[in-house]
């Protein structure tokens, strides 16, 4: 769920991804890797790879050193070998010596990666800066200050020149020096660099906050507001996760199968947060112990808190949540194949934040393992938990007070979904299921092809709409295609899903994660295409960028043009649009003419221009009962 790689390049045809595939293999990423029944079906891993893996999964950090050296000699004498299989794999032998306390080996086979990246890219490409970072920690935790100082000064002079002098992500960088001029006891380069930070200013995030309270930024007040740098997002859930009895908020439920339960939790947010990302803290990150709590929420985005409830606890507490939000809306998202409880929560959180979803946000956690090597484990858990999220559909729908109730799923957790409504559904009067949900969406789901058109026939009138994602540079599912030797209902293609009552869009050029699978919460272009649909319920004619497969024809398949369709300032416009109706252009051509800054003025200029688009055909693309004005406009979504 992380972005990294450069790899895969959509559109590529299937046949030429085979080495990407191995390589996400090895890397530990692809979400298919399964144990030794599952591999038995795929000769993509070496016996080498295999037992890596299997070390890693063991915490036997030694034995996975010694397969993976082993591994690192068969790629390398193998010709043809992709050199992203040879950089991932150092890269994963790097965490692994982390993990087995030998800092110094991990140094070399970072470095190691890092100069077959250059020979690739270039000195001064901005896809070297998670090794720098790795690189840079890791000197940090080992007290190398001066080898750490000149790690992150490299990077900082990268993120500079590909993203400009006012970025986010060169503030990150900048905060980081400072942690390690602090610990360094440098004072005058401390002064120096907290000087750099103090001219930051108002340029970094804190661009959605209005030094002047009649200015757009302030008008548009987002639903979760930033507080000490960082915001924080309450999630409602249902789980069948067995609980563990730790404190911890990360471990409060584990792997293993359970009842039924519910409860609320908290996310944080940073201020530096970019839409579409999801910020995460590396696993032996050490910068926590120079920031402390406060510091890591400012910079990642963290489960902060679980509070379990009872059935009826959590039933008065959702009412409540509801019954005060800004929108009686609900959204359930279900989570896919190798995710953790807390996995499942920050995507959650950053998906209602990035939304800036005016209802309540809440989750069903399905009990996966949370493992890449568990794939089969998952599958045979998925569609039993998929039943208890029945339950938990009942209880919403029957007492939460919701007014529409939106369902969007991901991957493998589409089979949940299924099953849910499914089972929900049967349970219900044949002449009592019209239009008991808002919109429900299945983003890239690990379902087979024929199943999921006969399951969706059964869920017809049950949603206001349907939409399914699907995409063709899925790299999870075109492998999951080839473990079934099935067609995937989330590929695109000559097999893509084309039916009456569902819209299907073709995500095929939205760029993700290496995996291209996380698309619909890893780009501001779905992240906007969401956005519409549950703040308008939009069909596809009436979204950025759509055009129609099929022209003239019954049955229509949406191709999504990303081109058209991407950029922050897209879905920044479509917030001040929302908050405030036809007055938005008015109060940023008047806060433009306020700026000093011409970072600023450019990235404001461009929010105007993206408003200018969308206003014009909104007066006659609105139905005639939607209301007129923008304090109407801004209090209710237009269904």
């Amino acid at each position: 769920m992380i972005h990294s790689g450069t790899y895969p390049r959509p559109g590529q045809p299937a046949g030429r991804n085979a080495a990407r595939l191995r390589a996400a293999l090895f890397a530990g990423l692809l979400p298919l890797l399964a144990p030794a029944a599952g591999l038995a079906q795929s000769a993509l891993l070496p016996l080498a790879y295999q037992k890596f893996e299997q070390a890693r999964e063991a915490n036997d950090f030694t034995a996975a050193e010694a397969y993976g050296r082993s591994a690192l000699v068969a790629a390398e004498s193998t010709p043809g070998t992709d050199p992203h299989e040879l950089t991932d794999l150092l890269r994963s032998l790097g965490d692994v010596s982390i993990k087995a306390g030998d800092d110094q080996q991990a140094l070399k086979f970072y470095r190691r990666a890092l100069a077959m990246q250059e020979s690739e890219l270039s000195s001064d490409h901005p896809d070297l800066v998670p090794l720098l970072t790795q690189l840079a920690n890791l000197q940090i935790k080992d007290r190398h200050y001066a080898d750490a100082e000149a790690l992150l000064q490299r990077q900082l002079r990268i993120e500079r020149a590909a993203y400009g002098e006012r970025h986010e992500n060169v503030l990150a960088t900048l905060q980081q020096l400072r942690d390690v001029y602090r610990a360094a006891a440098d004072t005058e380069a401390l002064a120096r660099t907290e000087q750099q930070i103090k001219l930051f200013g108002s340029t970094s995030k804190e661009l959605a906050v209005a030094p002047a309270p009649q200015g757009p930024i302030a008008a548009r007040d987002r639903r979760y507001k930033l507080n000490q740098g960082y915001a924080t997002v309450r999630v409602f859930y249902g789980t069948d996760r067995k609980a563990t009895g730790s404190p911890k908020p990360a471990e409060v439920y584990g792997i293993e199968r359970g009842d039924l339960q519910y409860g609320y939790l908290d996310v944080t947010i940073p201020a530096v947060h970019q839409e579409a990302e999801l910020e995460t803290r590396s696993r032996w990150d050490m910068v926590s112990y120079f920031v402390g709590p406060a510091g890591l929420r400012s910079r990642y985005v963290l489960l902060d808190s679980v509070t379990p409830q009872t059935r009826d606890g959590f039933l008065s507490a959702l009412r409540k949540q509801i019954k005060d939000a800004p929108s009686k809306d609900v959204f359930i998202f279900v989570h896919g194949f190798n995710s953790t409880f807390e996995d499942a929560a920050r995507r959650c959180a950053q998906l209602a934040y990035d939304l800036d979803f005016d209802g309540t946000p809440m989750m069903f956690s399905w009990a996966s393992a949370g493992s890449a090597t568990a794939y089969i484990k998952d599958e045979a858990t998925v569609t039993s938990s998929g039943r208890k999220m029945a339950q938990m559909l009942d209880d919403v729908v029957a007492q939460s007070g919701a007014e529409h109730i939106h369902l969007i799923a991901h991957s493998m957790g589409n089979r949940a979904l299924i099953e849910a409504l499914q089972t929900y559904l049967a349970a219900r009067d044949a002449n009592n299921r019209q239009h008991i949900f808002g919109q429900i969406v299945f983003t890239a789901p690990d379902v087979d092809r024929e199943y999921f058109v006969g399951a969706i026939k059964s869920l017809t009138g049950a949603a206001t709409r349907v939409t399914l994602y699907a995409s063709n540079s899925d790299l999870a599912l075109q492998s999951s295609q080839i473990l079934h030797d099935a067609p995937r209902a989330g590929l695109a293609g000559a097999n893509i899903i084309s039916l009456p009552y569902i819209d299907t869009i073709d995500m095929s050029a939205v760029p993700a994660d290496s995996l291209g699978h996380n698309y619909f919460a890893a780009s501001s272009g779905a992240i906007y295409d969401l956005f519409r649909l549950f703040w308008r319920g939009d069909p596809p004619p009436k979204r950025c960028g759509m055009t129609d497969q099929k022209a003239g024809g019954a049955l229509s398949v949406w191709l999504f043009n990303v081109d058209v369709c991407k950029g922050n300032d897209l879905l920044e416009a479509g917030v001040l649009f929302k908050r405030l109706g036809d007055h938005a252009q008015a109060q940023v051509q008047a806060y433009i003419l306020t700026l000093t800054d011409p970072t600023q003025k450019q990235q404001w200029s461009l929010i105007l221009k993206r408003l200018n688009v969308l206003l014009a055909p909104e007066a006659q693309a609105l139905p005639a009962t939607a209301p007129a004005t923008a304090t109407a406009a801004a209090g209710a979504a237009v269904r």
